[in-house]
């Protein structure tokens, strides 16, 4: 019934609106045209069982027809009431009518319902609810009853229920379903597309790109490490090798010199007659020139099934290492030297063929280990050059160029040959003082002794210091003698001049020889201050320290290696590790972090805030 006051549609039977409380004008009425319902008392009948015994029960029959006669009594009521309803709502224009309003008033059957059927009831419906509608709504339950029947006569609309495999159908078959089996379908298409493009690209990947090739030494030669995969347990077989190699862990290892792709045309010329013998070495010449070539591997499977196969070739990049050369006196490819005669020392390699300036020394190559020592002829005439090549054994031949500069003399003025570069004088007796009452003579150091040849009656001066001049056979041959004096540690220039006094228009001679002056440890040390009581005054007058090469003893410990050629080191004082010394290590013995030591050396400058010295002698400490 709908509410004058709020247009809210409530039951038919509410006494006030649902929805603001306002009394509905019908609702007496209602109850009073309703009948109560009509309870006749039902006929019992007794029954006997087998045993004696008698039961009272109501009959069957009975119960069916007073249900029947129950729905009777109901469709009349819901046909009277649902006229009742058109006909107030087509007074007030709002409830629907026609065709689209269904009821379910008419012939309904008696189904009988099993256990665990489904059973659809009218749920209770409140709210604003057209009363001619029909319900749709239902809830389900199970029945745990034993089998009745069921009284689908209500004067309610309800929407018949749906059978449960209908439902089932349209799940099974419906639109959702079929787009998700159609999204699996496709993932699955293209997964298995994937692992097929992928197993065919692994397939498709050439041998040379699968195969791991690295550098490495064999037998003390560059070499190369080839890993090939294959089947577990395989042999493959290298033909240019004539070796063969178990795949183990995946791959065939397999280890081949550098040299043994160039070994054949080697041995060719080793093994020619003298017919065939320059054009086997024009062929090695010409492969010896390249700086690389490509070597070639071809590989044959053989699988667990005893089939062999040939695989793809593999090729790889063999660079031919240059042969040893490394030059010791001089120690750059350029020395301005004062003598008619230089010694040139080099190192190659064991069983090297070496030639200078074209002539062949390789008989010098073994007598010490592959240490040459070459006495060099020097014009005084400018620049003179020294080629030295030298080609070992699987090695591209190599070569250094020496220039000896010696300036151009227009008056002849040569030193001895043997004379020294490095000087480290012993003691000898100083004859020229008086001996003690002993007869001894007092100690002085070995003095080195200059010999020099020039023009004969020629005039000689000597700019450096020296002692002892001897110019008796200057006038008969042109020869003279000095000994040369040492005013510091280090390098030291002795200095000649000859003219000629018959020509004095002749340009004098002029000859400079640098010798490295370092006194015995016994004259050295004792000269020695303690570094660490004058680290102030040291940094304070470095300029003067080092012009006198002033020598200190330092003692700590090696905290840092700088370079190693020349080694320069940091020491950390023990007095005071704040306190920390660069030092240049010329001596006999190498520093190693960590270590402490006992170390003399003179004044060389400041490197970062500290003192640098040039260490000499080097000793455990002393305490």
């Amino acid at each position: 019934m709908k509410c004058p006051h709020c247009g809210h549609w409530n039951r038919a039977s509410f006494p006030r609106c649902f929805q603001c409380g306002t009394p509905l004008e019908n609702a007496e009425e209602i109850k009073q045209q309703v009948p109560a319902p009509s309870a006749k008392p039902g006929k019992t009948y007794i029954r006997y069982s087998e045993d004696g015994r008698a039961t009272s029960s109501m009959d069957d029959r009975d119960a069916l027809a007073q249900d029947m006669q129950s729905l009777q009594e109901r469709k009349q009521k819901g046909q009277q009431e649902m006229q009742r309803l058109r006909e107030n709502s087509a007074r007030q224009g709002i409830a629907p009518t026609g065709r689209n309003v269904q009821t379910m008033t008419g012939r309904v059957n008696l189904v009988p319902i099993q256990k665990n059927a489904v059973i659809r009831e009218e749920e209770e419906i409140e709210g604003d609810l057209r009363p001619d509608a029909i319900a749709v709504s239902s809830k389900r339950q199970q029945s745990h009853e034993e089998p009745e029947l069921l009284d689908l006569t209500h004067t309610h609309s309800y929407t018949p229920a749906t059978p449960r495999h209908a439902h089932r159908n349209r799940r099974r078959f419906g639109f959702r379903r079929i787009a998700r089996l159609l999204a699996w379908m496709l993932i699955a298409a293209v997964a298995i597309c994937g692992i097929f493009f992928i197993f065919q690209r692994e397939k498709e990947v050439p041998l040379q790109e699968q195969a791991i090739i690295t550098n490495t030494i064999l037998n003390d030669m560059p070499a190369h490490m080839i890993k090939i995969p294959a089947e577990e347990g395989a042999v493959i077989y290298i033909k240019e090798l004539r070796k063969s190699y178990t795949v183990t862990g995946g791959y065939a290892v397999i280890e081949v010199e550098d040299y043994k792709w160039y070994e054949a045309l080697e041995t060719a010329v080793e093994e020619a007659d003298e017919a065939d013998k320059e054009e086997a070495q024009k062929k090695l010449d010409e492969l010896l020139k390249a700086e690389h070539i490509t070597a070639t591997i071809t590989p044959y499977i053989k699988t667990n099934a005893n089939e062999q196969k040939q695989m793809d070739p593999i090729t790889y990049d063999v660079e031919i290492p240059l042969s040893p050369l490394l030059l010791v006196t001089p120690d750059t490819g350029f020395a301005e030297v004062s003598t008619a005669m230089y010694q040139i020392q080099f190192e190659v390699a064991a069983n090297s063929e070496v030639t200078i300036n074209n002539e062949d020394y390789s008989d010098l190559v073994n007598t010490q280990d592959g240490l040459i020592s070459y006495n060099a002829s020097v014009a005084a005439t400018g620049n003179n050059e020294f080629v030295i090549t030298t080609r070992a054994q699987h090695c591209r031949p190599s070569s250094v160029s020496v220039t000896l500069y010696r300036a151009p003399q227009a008056i002849p003025l040569d030193l001895a040959a043997d004379i020294a570069t490095r000087w480290s004088p012993g003691y000898v007796d100083d004859k020229s003082q008086p001996p003690d009452k002993n007869g001894k003579y007092p100690q002085k150091e070995d003095p080195m002794v200059v010999r020099c040849t020039t023009l004969t009656g020629a005039h000689i001066e000597i700019t450096s210091p020296y002692a002892n001049l001897d110019l008796s056979r200057i006038n008969i041959d042109g020869s003279f003698s000095f000994e040369a004096v040492f005013t510091k540690i280090g390098t030291n220039t002795i200095t000649i001049i000859a003219s000629d006094p018959d020509q004095p228009q002749t340009p004098p001679s002029v000859v400079n020889h640098d010798v490295y002056y370092v006194p015995v440890a016994a004259i050295y040390t004792r000269k020695a201050w303690d570094i660490y009581a004058m680290y102030t005054d040291y940094l304070n007058f470095t300029q003067t320290r080092v012009a006198n090469t002033q020598i200190y003893v330092c003692k700590g410990t090696i905290t840092e290696i700088l370079s190693t050629k020349p080694q320069l080191a940091i020491m950390a004082l023990d007095k005071d590790p704040t306190k920390t010394v660069l030092l240049e290590n010329l001596s006999n013995d190498d520093y190693e972090v960590g270590k402490r030591i006992r170390v003399y050396g003179d004044a060389y400058g400041v490197y970062n805030g500290m003192p640098r010295l040039v260490g000499r002698y080097t000793y455990l400490p002393n305490d």
